[in-house]
């Protein structure tokens, strides 16, 4: 086996640091690359947060806005009828809010009974009947005259509530007409495990849980739950 000179490993040493160099040279140029699409990446991440924030800005005045128009009304469920019903208002005026603004003049919430036209502006069904047993009938959208007469149902409508005109019908439920937004976040909390209750206030949600019973008001709707929960 031949031996090799001290020439023949010079050789060989040199050309292999000439490997090493070219290699080192393509590596600092692969790592300026990887540094430049990591400074962009981040400038996106930048953008993309920021325009994250915008939309949900967005989306929050766009539902204030909506919840601030029905801040008026209230929503009545199971309140029987038919898609060809006539006399809406004197119907729901007569049957549910009669004996609860009654109630409320007797409690000094009110200085007068106000009559139905002096209560309603607007009632409508939100909805269409649907076909079949138990299908719950389309709910009652009322907007009042005044927020006193609103405030008077609500303040009132718990204790004071009249019974259903038919035999076995589900009670009469009043709540505030809310955004379909609000309305799932409000779903949402409900149904969480660590919620002891959530309600609305004026188109907001508040909520107490199981840990804190001191009832706060939820800042965003468009939050999720472990962020509101905390």
């Amino acid at each position: 086996m031949a031996t090799q000179s001290s020439d023949q490993k010079l050789d060989l040493i040199v050309a292999e640091m000439a490997t090493i160099r070219v290699a080192v040279e393509e590596f600092t140029k692969l790592s300026g690359k990887v540094t430049v699409l990591e400074s962009k990446a981040s400038a996106q991440d930048t953008i993309i947060v920021s325009l994250v924030a915008e939309v949900k800005h967005l989306k929050e005045q766009v539902n204030g806005h909506d919840q601030f128009g029905k801040l008026n009304a209230l929503r009545i469920l199971n309140v029987p009828g038919s898609d060809s019903e006539t006399g809406l208002a004197a119907c729901v005026y007569d049957t549910v809010l009669k004996p609860i603004l009654a109630a409320a003049k007797l409690k000094g919430d009110l200085t007068t009974l106000p009559q139905v036209g002096t209560t309603i502006t607007e009632v409508f069904r939100a909805g269409r009947f649907s076909q079949g047993a138990n299908k719950p009938p389309p709910p009652i959208i009322v907007k009042f005259t005044t927020p006193s007469i609103r405030l008077a149902v609500l303040k009132n409508k718990r204790i004071n509530m009249p019974p259903p005109l038919v035999a076995g019908a589900k009670r009469y439920i009043i709540v505030e007409d809310l955004t379909p937004s609000t309305h799932r976040k409000l779903k949402e909390l409900a149904e969480d495990d660590r919620v002891e209750k959530a309600w609305t206030m004026g188109g907001l949600i508040w909520a107490t849980t199981k840990k804190n019973k001191v009832p706060f008001k939820v800042r965003s709707i468009f939050d999720s739950n472990d962020f509101i929960l905390g």
